[in-house]
This record gives C-alpha cells, sequence and structure tokens, in this order.
C-alpha cells in the first residue's frame, strides 16, 4: 500500500525511497544530553547519525565524549600569593585557577585604611606566559597531559607552591594554597610543599596599633549580671558664691551594668547624659601643647581628634566606680562638686552586702529658703495697649522679637466655617436702646472666629442712608480698660446673643428683638451651648411654679380654647405664663422656645410652581428610580410611623442620587409636612417628587430663572400652639398631683 506511492520510481539503487522517513523535516545531529526520570544527565553513549540510527560509514557506536569544561565545572584551585612591586611593598593576592576553561582571577582582598586600591587586580581570563617562560613551555607540559594544550598560555602545571609567576610585570609568589587544591595537585602527581606564608618585619609593624585601644565595651559577664541594676543617689550642687548661683537639688543614678553615671536635676532634666565620669578634670589652657590634639581641617565646625599622642604614649583615665560613692562623699563632675546626701533602699543593700557599710544616715541640704526659685516662672506682664491694631496682634509681638501671625483655633475654623448650605452665622434683628427707634441693624455673629459685624437696613425718609455699621471684628465687652491691660479683655462669644440681650458697641447699645429661622434652629440643635434654646432646661426651670398653680393653669388654657382642640392663641399662652410666673422670670429668648417647641404646625397647600419646575427639572434628567426612592425611604423607617428626620429623607435622597440641585432639593423639603418633633412625612414627599404617576399639571412660561420659587416658607404657625403637648411634656410628679388634688 505504501509502495504504490513510489510506484513511478525505478527500482534501482539510490532511488529507493524509505516510506517510513517520507514526512521528515528535521536533521539535527543527535544531542549527548538526555533526561532520564527528570534529571538531566550526559548519555553514556554516543547517538550516532541524525535520529540514531547507525549508518553503514560510522563503523560501530562509539562511547560518548568527555568534555573537559563539564568534568571540571565549578571546580577552583585557590592559592594565597604575595606580589612585589618595583618599591619594594609587599601585596597579599589570591590567586583563583578555574579548571573548566583555564582561566586565572587574581584578587587582593580589602583591608582597611590601606591606601591601596585593592579588589580584583587581574580580571578572569586565559593569561600568556612570558616570552622567556615559553621557550620552556614543552619542558613544562610533560608533567601533566592537562598542559598540553595550553599553547603559551598558564596551566595548572604552572601553578605550585614555592612557584615565582611574573604576569603583566608583576613578580608573583605562591605561598598557600586550600585543602582541595593540595589535594588535586598530588592526585596530578605533583608534589606540593609546605605552605610559605611569611610576613615581613615592615608589614607586622605597619599592621600593629600603635598604642593600646581603650575599650568602651563594658564586660560580657558584667552586662549580664548587673543589667538593669541602678544605684539612686540624692545630692546637691551649691552654686551660690557665684553672681546669680543657686543651690541645685540633683539625682545621681549609677549603672552596674557599665560603670556610667548620669546626674538629674530635681524637675527631671539632664545635667549630664549617661556617660563614664572621669575622676579628674582634664583642661587644656589656650595654646598649650596637649597628647590628644584636636585638628580643624573641615569646614564648618566639624572637629577631628588627633588619634595618635604626641609623646607616643596612650594617656590613661581614670573613671569614677561604685566604691567612690558614699553618704557625704564629694563628686566632682567636670568641675562641680557634687554631695551626696542619701540613697534609696536597693542601693544601702548593695553596699551592705558587697562593702560591709551599715551607716546610712542621711545628711540635710543646706538652707536656701531665702533663694529658693519660684515653682513656676514669673509672669511675663504686656505692656500697655496702644490702641493701634488688634490686641492679640499687638500681645503676640510684644512676647517674641520675631513678629509672628496671630494663631487661630484651626479645629473650630474647620468645623464651624460655611459648609454647603451650612453658613454658621447666626444673624439678629436689633434696634438702638434710646433715640433713633426707627433705624433697623442686623448684627452677624460668626462662628468660625467669634467675630461680630453689624449692617444698617436702610429706611426711606429716616435721614439714614444706611449701609456698613461695624466693620467685621472681635467685639469687646464694655466697662474695660483696652490701654492699660495687661492680659486679653473679656469679649462677646456666641451665648451673649439672644433674643432681649443688650449688646454695647462702641458706647452705642442694641437690643436683639428677633432672630432669624437659621439661628433659633442652630441654638436649638445646640441647646448644650445656648441654654436659653433648651426647652428642657425651661420647663425644669418653671415647672416648680407651674406646679402649686396647676389647676389654675389648665383651666385658663381650657377656657381660651374656643374650638375644644388642645389649642391655643399664641398671645393667651404668652399672657397666661406671664400672670403664673414671676415678673421678668422668662427672657423673650426662653419664650420664643416655647413657642417654636409647641407650635402647631400648618397644613398649607403644595406650590404648584415649584413642583411643576422640579417636575420638569426630573424628566429632562430622565429620572426613573421613584421605585428605589420609596424602598429606601422605608427601610430607614425602623419604626414605620410614615416619618423621618430630615437628616435622615435628605441622606436617602442624595444617595441615589435624586438629579436635582442642592438649592431646589432643600426648598422642596421645606414644603413637605412635618409632625411636632420636625420629622418630615416621606409620603408627602413622594408624591410631591412623583414625575410619572402624579405630574403637575401647571405650565411654567418662564424656564430661565426659578429663584423666586425658593423663598422659605413658615413651617409652624405663629399663632396657634398646642397647650397638651405642653403639660404632657410638663411631667408634673405624683406629689405635685397629690398636692393639687
Amino acid at each position: 500500500m505504501a509502495m504504490s506511492k513510489f510506484k513511478d520510481f525505478p527500482v534501482l539503487p539510490g532511488y529507493k525511497v524509505d516510506p517510513n522517513k517520507e514526512f521528515r523535516h528535521k536533521f539535527n545531529k543527535s544531542q549527548h544530553f538526555g533526561v532520564h526520570n527528570d534529571v538531566c544527565m550526559l548519555a553514556d553513549v554516543a547517538r550516532p547519525g541524525h535520529d540514531g540510527t547507525l549508518l553503514l560509514a560510522e563503523g560501530q557506536v562509539q562511547p560518548a565524549p568527555k568534555n573537559h569544561w563539564l568534568h571540571f565545572d565549578k571546580q577552583v584551585l585557590k592559592f594565597d600569593a604575595d606580589c612585589f612591586e618595583e618599591n619594594g611593598r609587599m601585596r597579599k593576592c589570591q590567586f583563583f585557577y578555574y579548571l573548566e576553561d583555564d582561566t586565572i582571577q587574581v584578587v587582593e582582598p580589602r583591608v582597611t585604611n590601606s591606601g591601596c586600591f585593592q579588589g580584583t587586580l587581574i580580571h578572569r581570563h586565559r593569561i600568556p606566559m612570558p616570552a622567556k617562560w615559553q621557550k620552556n613551555r614543552e619542558n613544562v607540559a610533560q608533567v601533566n597531559s592537562m598542559a598540553a594544550h595550553a599553547s603559551g598560555f598558564f596551566s595548572v602545571a604552572c601553578l605550585n607552591v614555592g612557584n615565582t609567576l611574573e604576569i603583566y610585570g608583576r613578580r608573583f609568589v605562591l605561598t598557600d594554597c586550600d585543602k582541595f587544591t593540595r589535594l588535586l595537585l598530588e592526585k596530578l602527581g605533583l608534589a606540593v610543599p609546605p605552605n610559605q606564608t611569611k610576613l615581613e618585619p615592615s608589614v607586622h609593624v605597619e599592621e600593629k596599633p600603635a598604642h593600646p585601644k581603650a575599650s568602651s565595651v563594658p564586660d560580657e559577664r558584667q552586662f549580664l549580671q548587673l543589667d538593669g541594676l541602678v544605684l539612686s543617689f540624692k545630692a546637691y550642687w551649691d552654686d551660690r558664691e557665684q553672681e546669680g548661683g543657686l543651690l541645685h537639688k540633683l539625682t545621681l543614678l549609677y549603672y552596674l551594668a557599665d560603670d556610667t553615671l548620669e546626674v538629674l536635676f530635681e524637675d527631671g532634666s539632664r545635667m549630664i547624659k549617661r556617660q563614664r565620669l572621669p575622676k579628674e578634670e582634664v583642661s587644656v589652657e589656650l595654646g598649650a601643647p596637649d597628647q590628644l590634639p584636636i585638628l580643624n581641617v573641615m569646614k564648618g565646625r566639624q572637629l577631628l581628634k588627633d588619634a595618635s599622642p604626641a609623646d607616643g604614649a596612650f594617656r590613661r583615665v581614670d573613671y569614677v566606680r561604685d566604691k567612690e560613692l558614699a553618704i557625704g562623699a564629694t563628686v566632682s563632675v567636670f568641675g562641680r562638686p557634687v554631695v551626696l546626701v542619701s540613697c534609696d533602699k536597693f542601693t544601702q543593700k548593695y553596699f551592705n552586702d558587697r562593702y560591709r557599710i551599715e551607716d546610712f544616715s542621711p545628711l540635710n541640704y543646706p538652707d536656701d529658703e531665702a533663694r529658693r526659685p519660684a515653682k513656676y516662672p514669673p509672669r511675663i506682664h504686656l505692656p500697655p495697649y496702644n490702641g493701634f491694631g488688634s490686641y492679640e496682634d499687638s500681645a503676640a509681638n510684644c512676647k517674641s522679637f520675631k513678629m509672628k501671625e496671630r494663631q487661630k483655633d484651626l479645629t473650630q475654623f474647620l468645623t464651624k466655617d460655611r459648609q454647603g448650605n451650612e453658613s454658621h452665622v447666626l444673624r439678629f434683628a436689633a434696634k438702638l436702646k434710646e433715640g433713633c427707634e426707627i433705624r433697623k441693624f442686623i448684627i452677624s455673629y460668626y462662628l468660625s472666629d467669634d467675630t461680630v459685624s453689624i449692617f444698617e437696613i436702610f429706611s426711606p425718609n429716616t435721614g439714614y442712608k444706611g449701609g456698613k455699621f461695624l466693620e467685621r471684628c472681635t467685639l469687646f465687652k464694655p466697662n474695660q480698660d483696652l490701654i492699660n491691660v495687661d492680659s486679653t479683655p473679656a469679649s462677646y462669644n456666641a451665648g451673649d446673643f439672644y433674643i432681649g440681650a443688650k449688646i454695647v458697641v462702641n458706647r452705642f447699645e442694641f437690643i436683639i428683638h428677633e432672630a432669624d429661622d437659621y439661628a433659633l434652629t442652630y441654638m436649638e440643635k445646640n441647646c448644650h451651648e445656648f441654654p436659653l434654646s433648651n426647652s428642657k432646661l425651661i420647663l425644669n426651670k418653671i415647672r416648680p411654679h407651674l406646679g402649686l398653680r396647676y389647676k389654675e393653669l389648665v383651666s385658663a388654657l381650657m377656657e381660651n380654647d374656643d374650638h375644644g382642640q388642645g389649642v391655643v392663641a399664641v398671645r393667651h399662652f404668652r399672657d397666661i405664663l406671664e400672670h403664673l410666673l414671676p415678673d421678668e422670670f422668662l427672657t423673650e429668648h426662653e419664650f420664643e422656645t416655647l413657642l417654636r417647641r409647641y407650635a402647631v404646625p400648618e397644613n398649607q397647600p403644595p406650590d404648584l410652581h415649584l413642583r411643576s419646575k422640579v417636575h420638569s427639572l426630573l424628566r429632562r434628567q430622565l429620572f426613573k428610580d421613584m421605585d428605589l426612592l420609596k424602598i429606601e425611604l422605608h427601610e430607614r423607617d425602623h419604626a414605620k410611623t410614615g416619618y423621618l428626620s430630615r437628616k435622615n429623607a435628605w441622606a436617602a435622597c442624595r444617595s441615589l442620587p435624586v438629579p436635582l440641585p442642592v438649592d431646589v432639593l432643600a426648598t422642596v423639603f421645606d414644603r413637605i409636612k412635618m409632625n411636632s418633633e420636625g420629622q418630615i412625612d416621606y409620603n408627602d414627599l413622594l408624591w410631591y417628587l412623583d414625575c410619572e404617576n402624579q405630574p403637575a399639571n401647571l405650565e411654567i412660561q418662564n424656564e430661565g430663572s426659578i429663584g423666586f420659587l425658593f423663598k422659605k416658607m413658615p413651617k409652624k404657625s405663629k399663632n396657634d400652639l398646642s397647650y397638651k403637648t405642653f403639660i404632657a411634656e410638663l411631667d408634673l410628679d405624683d406629689d405635685h398631683l397629690n398636692q393639687i388634688s
């Protein structure tokens, strides 16, 4: 079948085709390496031909050739050698002979502070023999057959202990070899002489240190046994003989682990750091010679100490030891006499066990009450304020020579600066107390830096044009001497501004009679900072007085309830409280807090203009997520009351998000129905935003601007008040009720 493909070929020698090799495309030579059990190894028998088939012309199968580089792979001969230069200097080197390729590398080990370029002297390569050596290379090559291929290069036969080699003009003497090199040379039949390592006298003298080095490392046994053990002494240094000197109370600590000493002042500051303390003070007069001179050979203030003494001898320094410390002893701390007066119990036990000392009676400090320094530094009295600039800037310039900008409270600025719709500015309406009552003013208090600005509203036919009355600044309280004051004068803070408060500005006395809705809301939210806006504190204040006249209170409220729905007019509620409470018992701001707390919410009709514009914006943004908004609001209502706080409902709308501008969405929230607790009816919010199922039919003519729609509508009625909620939260206890009954 296979021969039918080659029927056109004649059956003649040379025209026969092997069908098994019909589709062969690779004719590479056979490899000598193979893989057996995932291990690479050299084949024992060479594979003949191109595919392992023995040809007739090749004869018998030859054994695998032994590669020289493979047999001696990673085998290196190491010799120690001495290199002699022209000036007679000897340099120690190391010879590395690589058997795999007959290459040589010469390396000089690096020696610290040698002054020579060290490292690799001759890079690894085949090094040629000098011309005078090549004449006798045949005699050298007879030692070993491995050197036969050297052909003018250094081989293993040229390397032996005691041989002298000349390489590129340098003379090297082989002095030593390692154990592997010695065994290999002996196997090759070379007799290896013993090591010939010698040190020349000059080299030995140069390597020997010039003077014994003073060891700063403590004894290892001493460190292991006494680590963490410290002797503590109370001491003093009497410096009263000097001008301005004092009696310094000190604490001397002696560390037994390394015989170091530390001295601390009474306040914990350090007199000397932990170090070994010399017994005698070593000082050198100006211009006098010293054994250890200091060489100022570097730029700047860096100093270099000469390591070699001038007279060739090393100066021995004696240091203070533990046996020299005792109560009553005087220790010289770099010229300062320190007297030891007492020690702790551990120190007493240590000296008793080691030196058999039993008397540890403490000494008294010298009398120094008259010269004892104050515990705190004296207060710096500032010069009188000259009235130029702000008081804070003038005070900062008096405390330092370098003029610095006044540091403001960064935390207050970051937390109470404007953040979106939160302006953190409290605005109040005020008028002058005496004269010109027709003038109207707006007082703005900035919470970020406690500054105040006043703006006068223009009123026609008054003779006053209005405008800025007081630029934004820190407003100081009256009746203070701002010129001769040495401390920061008192200024108005946020708690000083409320309805009914009196503010004096440059001898103008203002009376605050109204506040905007944001200011009242902010003060109610932060009632811990504004007690006049805390309804609980106000109820606690009036509860003892109303409890005694509870029946009279209830009957008066019910008489003024015209419809019997638990609602009374604001003016009647105010008259009843003023009648039952003492005169001027509640401030105007506290009355306003109660009126806002118990005011009846008004159900105002929806603003079709705003709702139509909101639906137009939602359709333009292709808002289709009303179902997701409904689910989000229902999940946030854990009590299932149908009401959510304004903050919670706002977060739900912004999480989707509802594609409305922030100011538009805030105006929408102002139009939504709320309960008595100020929570939003989110079902009414869903109806308000539903532009698909509950569209607004009103068409807006002016599509360019909707600013006229964003007027804040009142949330609660100013005319009616729920007295039932007031009586319930008044929460009279059983004692009051029993007394009333």
